[in-house]
């Protein structure tokens, strides 16, 4: 667990939730900030998405990369993910 914990933050978040039944809220904070939860969000664009649109490409694409986020456990208030899935939202519905 030891190494573990020096991992990235959205690791050592994930290690103290649910290996040590700790609630840690300042490590999930610390995930938009720092190692590999601030590398996907630096890359959004500024229309809101990853990648070229939604689903496109697979891979790096808004759909995926909203995924990712989510595995690495960061906050759901985060104000660029929500603007993107609103963005997504009224894209649907027009």
């Amino acid at each position: 667990m030891k190494w573990l914990l020096e991992g990235d933050v959205s690791i050592q978040y994930q290690v103290h939730r649910d290996l040590q039944f700790t609630n840690r809220e300042d490590l999930q904070q610390r995930i938009e900030k720092e190692g590999f939860g601030a590398q996907f969000l630096s890359k959004r664009k500024p229309e809101g998405h990853w990648g070229k649109a939604f689903y496109q490409p697979k891979w790096t694409s808004t759909h995926y990369t909203l995924m990712d986020l989510r595995n690495l456990c960061i906050s759901p208030e985060n104000s660029l993910i929500k603007e993107s899935i609103n963005i997504i939202l009224k894209l649907k519905h027009s």
